[in-house]
């Protein structure tokens, strides 16, 4: 049989998440990281034997070369219980699954693709070279984090620099989300492009984006303590040739299943990270991983997490395993 496509609609192009931000009508809502045109989207498609676009609206126009889109809760909305107001997952978008079709997530995260070039001179150079292949709370190749929070609408990207992680909150309130801002906070800036011979074609930094625990049995969020912990963050850095892992630091925002607007202050407090690690790689980053399962022999903590990270012109895949920090 001749399988015939259908247009649905023109604009998106790299990556995308699936949402229902409405579970009432027949409707689920796409959000996509536009990287040409330089926007972030979002398109209502009515499924059904006919599907169609019945609403799309431009979340934010002025982030960048949009790369990465995934779905994350960083407010703890399943510890809440369900409600027809959260919105909810089809898939995250995600290929490291810390949220699954039918949960519910508070934000949108999104890294800026920019081509930014790190220092080249003596200094920089001189910089680089103290480091070890893993540092913790600082690096100069990446900003302390901090959390700005702005309207997409707005103009002001002051506090940017080189490429970026974004969180979107989604907005609270019967079909908040068609009309309002979806509030963005800066949780990391200052990645920056290496200047290597063997990745001149479309450079940019940082790359792909994920959240996850630092156990399997805190998969849901709760640790041992019986509380709900924010997830941990990992992104791939591309060009800037480096992977990094986020912490969550301070207290998350107050919300409610009635009342999920979770800003104070004008801060989003949900979207506070602070850099806990950067895993110096010398090649381009592509696509991490992250599973649980024991490697092989190598002395290890069962049930904590391993995180795969690709080393393009190295032709290796390092490999990082999670504990708790304690000697056995």
């Amino acid at each position: 049989a001749t399988l015939l496509g259908r247009v649905l609609t023109d604009g998106p192009d790299v990556m995308f998440s699936v949402a229902d931000l409405d579970s009432s009508d027949d409707t689920i809502e796409i959000i996509a990281s536009q990287f040409f045109s330089k926007k972030l989207s979002l398109h209502s498609l009515k499924i059904g034997p006919e599907p169609k676009i019945v609403f799309q609206r431009t979340i934010d126009e002025r982030c960048g070369a949009a790369f990465s889109s995934v779905l994350a809760d960083l407010d703890g909305l399943a510890m809440l219980g369900q409600s027809k107001n959260q919105p909810m997952v089809v898939d995250s978008g995600s290929t490291v699954v810390s949220l699954k079709e039918g949960d519910a997530f508070s934000h949108l995260l999104v890294t800026s693709h920019e081509c930014s070039y790190a220092e080249s001179n003596g200094e920089a150079d001189a910089k680089s070279s103290q480091h070890n292949k893993m540092i913790e709370e600082s690096s100069d190749h990446l900003n302390t984090p901090t959390t700005t929070p702005t309207h997409a609408e707005s103009n002001n990207q002051s506090k940017t620099d080189g490429g970026s992680l974004f969180a979107y909150r989604v907005p609270t309130g019967k079909d908040a989300w068609k009309t309002k801002p979806w509030t963005r906070s800066i949780i990391a800036t200052g990645f920056k492009v290496q200047s290597q011979l063997s990745n001149m074609i479309n450079p940019g930094a940082p790359g792909f984006c994920y959240t996850f625990f630092p156990t399997r049995e805190g998969g849901s969020g709760v640790g041992s303590d019986k509380k709900w912990h924010r997830p941990l963050i990992c992104l791939s850095g591309d060009c800037a040739e480096s992977a990094y892992i986020l912490r969550p630091t301070g207290e998350r925002a107050n919300v409610s299943s009635s009342s999920r607007d979770g800003m104070e202050e004008g801060v989003d407090k949900s979207t506070k990270y602070a850099l806990m690690c950067e895993i110096q790689c010398e090649s381009t980053v592509g696509s991490l991983a992250i599973g649980y399962d024991d490697l092989h022999s190598a002395e290890q903590q069962s049930g904590y997490a391993k995180i795969y990270v690709p080393c393009y012109e190295q032709d290796k895949v390092l490999v990082f395993a999670m504990g708790n920090g304690e000697d056995e």
